[in-house]
């Protein structure tokens, strides 16, 4: 279960960090989300940003709600932190702490110039078995953290391109593509917002024979929804719909950058 919520908060990961506008002022927003799973809320993901002299921080709280009893063991604490350079995003450091039941494991990164400079796993996991696939150096340059990752820049087709991420173990990539516009409205929003179908696709730091990723990398129903934010100018995650092999989990903003 713990890969499915990772990949899941890769998926929906929220940036909302105007840089290029932001550097003559302070600024602190928070988007709240509503988890939901085969119609049933289970959880409430809150993300607060704040920017600070082209310097920005995101620290997100991800809790079981409502009645769903599927997740109601699961919580996930992150933290992303960086700088705004060349109308990019970069990473200088990322942690996540995973909970579920009596399990905690904290999963650790530390970047400079795009690369990946340290990683932690703690507690670390036992042996590897033989499906497990190594990540190496090769695979933790020009990477990204799964928070920052989806901050999509003004633009006409922002649904474009390929995503590298790095979470402290997995490296992966996700691919954009457009689908379309549709109305959406939520507190702080009223508008058009921009669809974006997603591939999965893991490369390196996972199980080749783990079901939940075979079943993300192999599916063509994974969309999610940007808004833009004028203040900001950037476009941020404001719905998404993620198959998964026991259901689909549906995320939704009920408060988008107040």
């Amino acid at each position: 279960m713990r890969r499915t919520a990772i990949y899941c908060l890769a998926v929906i990961s929220i940036v909302l960090t105007g840089f290029a506008s932001a550097s003559a002022e302070d600024i602190s927003q928070e988007t709240v989300y509503t988890l939901s799973f085969s119609g049933i809320r289970i959880a409430n993901a809150a993300f607060n940003t704040t920017v600070k002299d082209n310097r920005y921080s995101i620290a997100a709280d991800i809790k079981a709600a409502g009645l769903g009893s599927l997740f109601s063991d699961i919580a996930v604490d992150v933290k992303a932190e960086g700088v705004w350079k060349n109308n990019k995003p970069e990473t200088r450091q990322f942690d996540l702490t995973y909970r579920e039941g009596d399990d905690e494991r904290t999963y650790s990164a530390a970047f400079s110039r795009n690369r990946v400079t340290s990683a932690e796993v703690n507690p670390p996991h036992g042996p590897r078995g033989p499906d497990w696939v190594e990540v190496e150096s090769r695979h933790l340059r020009n990477v990204i953290d799964p928070i920052s990752a989806l901050l999509l820049p003004a633009s006409k087709n922002p649904c474009y391109g390929e995503i590298a991420i790095f979470d402290g173990e997995t490296r992966l990539n996700l691919e954009l593509a457009p689908v379309g516009s549709r109305p959406f409205s939520t507190t702080g929003f009223s508008g058009r917002a921009i669809g974006c179908a997603v591939r999965f696709r893991p490369i390196a730091g996972y199980e080749r024979e783990d079901d939940d990723i075979e079943y993300l990398a192999n599916t063509r129903e994974l969309v999610v929804w940007f808004a833009f934010n004028d203040e900001l100018q950037v476009y941020a995650p404001v719905m998404a719909k993620i198959p998964l092999k026991i259901g689909q989990l549906q995320i939704y903003a009920s408060k988008f950058g107040v």
